[in-house]
C-alpha cells in the first residue's frame, strides 16, 4: 500500500526524523507486509497443508521371561488309617464279588424275603383264615382243604393271658400239649367212654373239675410224668370250639377255634414251635 500524494507531501514537509514522519514511515511498513503476505497466501491457493502430528511410536514391551519358581516340595503322603471295627463286628469281606458302592444320591436296594403269591399256590386257604394277618408268608402254601372237624379245648395255669393248652383233634384222637416254652407234643387219647372222667386226685379238695382236668385231658395229666407240674390246674372246663377251621401248610397246621365273640389262631409248627393269636 503506497502513501497518497498528500500524506507523502506532508511527511516530507515534517522532515525524515520528526515522529509524525516515522509514525507515517512504520504504518506503511506495516500495511505493506501485510499485503505482500495475503499476496503470497493467496497465490498458493486453498488452506494451508496442516502440520502433521507425529504419531507416536509405542516403546516396544519388553518381554519377561517368567523365571520358573521352585517346585513345591510334596509332603509324603500320610499312612492311610485303617478304619475301625466295632467290637465283634465281622470283618470278612462280601461274598458278592459284583458289589459296588452305589453313586451319590442312590438309594440302596434292600433285598427282602420272598413273598409267597396265592396264584402260585395249587390249593387256595380257607376263607375263615383269611383273618389271619400274613397267611401265606408265615404258613406258606396249603397242603390240602381245610376241615372242620371237632376240637377240644382246655387252658391251663391262671388266666386271662393264658399260655399252656390242651387241644383235642377228633379226626385223629390224638391230644396236642402246648407247653409253656412254646414247644407242643402229640400223644394218643387213650380214653374212652365208659371210663372214669376224672383219672386221679393228686389235690386235697373234692374231686371236681375244675380245678382237675377231666376226661382224655386229664387221664393224660394224671398218666404222665412231670405234666402236672408243667401245666398246672384248670379253672375252666374243658369245651369243643363252636366252630372249628383247620388247615394243614407247608410250614404246619393252623387252627381257628370260634368262640363268641372271639377267634383263637393256634399255628402248630413242623419244628415244634407253636403260637397263639386271639381275634376278638
Amino acid at each position: 500500500m503506497q502513501l497518497t500524494s498528500a500524506q507523502f507531501w506532508s511527511a516530507s514537509r515534517l522532515g525524515k526524523n520528526s515522529p509524525m514522519m516515522k509514525w507515517h514511515l512504520r504504518k506503511a511498513t506495516w500495511i505493506s507486509t501485510g499485503c505482500a503476505v495475503a499476496i503470497v497466501l493467496a497465490a498458493c491457493g486453498g488452506s494451508p497443508e496442516p502440520t502433521p502430528t507425529p504419531t507416536a511410536t509405542p516403546a516396544p514391551t519388553p518381554t519377561v521371561t517368567a523365571t520358573a519358581a521352585p517346585p513345591t516340595p510334596t509332603a509324603a503322603p500320610l499312612e492311610q488309617i485303617p478304619t475301625s471295627q466295632p467290637t465283634g463286628a465281622s470283618t470278612a469281606p462280601s461274598s458278592d464279588p459284583a458289589l459296588t458302592t452305589p453313586p451319590a444320591g442312590a438309594v440302596p436296594s434292600v433285598s427282602e424275603p420272598p413273598v409267597v403269591d396265592e396264584g402260585n399256590c395249587a390249593v387256595q386257604y380257607d376263607l375263615d383264615l383269611a383273618g389271619y394277618p400274613d397267611l401265606l408268608a408265615k404258613m406258606g402254601c396249603a397242603l390240602g382243604p381245610a376241615n372242620n372237624n371237632d376240637v377240644g379245648i382246655n387252658e391251663f395255669g391262671k388266666g386271662p393271658d393264658y399260655n399252656r393248652f390242651m387241644l383235642w383233634f377228633s379226626d385223629e384222637l390224638q391230644i396236642y400239649v402246648l407247653f409253656p416254652d412254646q414247644t407242643w407234643q402229640a400223644y394218643l387219647d387213650t380214653w374212652r367212654e365208659g371210663q372214669p372222667e376224672l383219672s386221679c386226685n393228686p389235690l386235697s379238695v373234692p374231686p371236681t373239675s375244675p380245678p382237675l382236668p377231666r376226661r382224655g385231658f386229664g387221664k393224660l395229666w394224671c398218666t404222665v410224668d412231670g405234666l402236672q407240674d408243667k401245666m398246672g390246674t384248670i379253672d375252666r372246663e374243658e369245651r369243643l370250639c363252636q366252630h372249628t377251621v383247620v388247615q394243614r401248610f407247608e410250614k404246619g397246621r393252623l387252627l381257628a377255634c370260634f368262640e363268641d365273640a372271639t377267634i383263637r389262631y393256634f399255628r402248630l409248627l413242623d419244628d415244634g414251635k407253636w403260637d397263639m393269636m386271639m381275634v376278638r
